[in-house]
């Protein structure tokens, strides 16, 4: 009698399993890999807004006036805050005049072009302020602004420094991740202009 050559059912229920084992760990892997990919992206998307957000900020302190730091006294009057400003707000001249403040608001960082800071209202209405961080950054942790120099012909050089922590959420919820950033910023202008 001749035997035929083949595989058993067993043989093939054997390498079903460890083909099936085989797959699923490498389905693992590639998924894992996809997150981290997309985390990696959401985070430096978030990073690239600070950077924005921070890069539009110094731009425009840098042909300002009239620095004024915190919310204490006249926007319009300039104040030193070498101990960091609290509540975090800062508030200038820009180089069309505007009275312009940033400061965050329910977590974002938002710039306001009226000399009443009218962001403070609940909910912000876009006709008087700008968010300028994306819904993804939350600036929970601080932000504050040290101002240095802006006292009318004391010699110095006007000098804004400006320090932000805070989180990117995750959209689906995996983790957050911590930025920290710190700019100074020093007025373009030597001389003080009214």
């Amino acid at each position: 009698m001749k035997r035929e050559a083949g595989f058993t059912l067993l043989e093939m229920l054997v390498s079903l399993s460890v083909f099936s084992v085989a797959l699923f760990i490498i389905m693992v892997t590639l998924f894992s890999v996809f997150n981290a990919q997309r985390k990696a992206i959401a985070i430096q998307n978030a990073q690239d807004n600070l950077r924005f957000a921070f890069e539009h900020m110094t731009k425009e302190i840098r042909v300002g006036r009239v620095f004024h730091c915190g919310i204490s006294g006249t926007l319009t009057q300039p104040q030193d805050c070498p101990n960091g400003s609290t509540p975090s707000s800062f508030s200038f001249k820009n180089d069309v005049g505007q009275t312009v403040t940033y400061e965050v608001v329910s977590n974002q960082l938002v710039k306001s072009s009226t000399a009443s800071r009218p962001c403070d209202n609940n909910p912000p209405t876009l006709a008087d302020c700008q968010r300028i961080t994306a819904p993804e950054v939350v600036i929970v942790d601080r932000i504050a602004f040290y101002v240095d120099g802006s006292a009318a012909f004391d010699g110095k050089q006007d000098r804004v420094t400006i320090i932000l922590e805070g989180q990117v959420l995750d959209p689906r919820g995996i983790g957050t991740a911590e930025l920290n950033l710190q700019t100074t910023v020093s007025k373009r202008s030597l001389v003080d202009q009214p």
